[in-house]
């Protein structure tokens, strides 16, 4: 019993230091949460791209077509797999 006794008296005493702090506290606060909102790290984060999927009617189906092109880069020729795809009746 004696254990809910101090858990309950810390508790108060924590309320009360809280209910008691002074003015100038609270705009620190929202001035650091106004450095948080405009940090540079939150603004590169990027959302994964949407997932989109297409089920057509059973009469169509994916039709693509690959081949192999040259790429010119500044450190060479380079051969790259390409692809194009659409959609085909049967």
């Amino acid at each position: 019993m004696q254990y809910g006794k101090t858990v309950l008296w810390a508790a108060g005493l924590g309320l009360a230091a809280i209910a008691t702090q002074p003015a100038a506290s609270a705009p620190a606060k929202s001035a650091a949460t106004a450095i948080r909102s405009t940090d540079v790290s939150a603004q590169q984060r990027r959302r994964p791209p949407a997932r989109i999927t297409v089920v057509p009617l059973s009469r169509y189906y994916r039709q693509c077509e690959s081949w192999l092109a040259v790429e010119h880069r500044p450190s060479g020729d380079v051969i790259t797999p390409q692809m194009r795809c659409r959609w085909a009746l049967r």
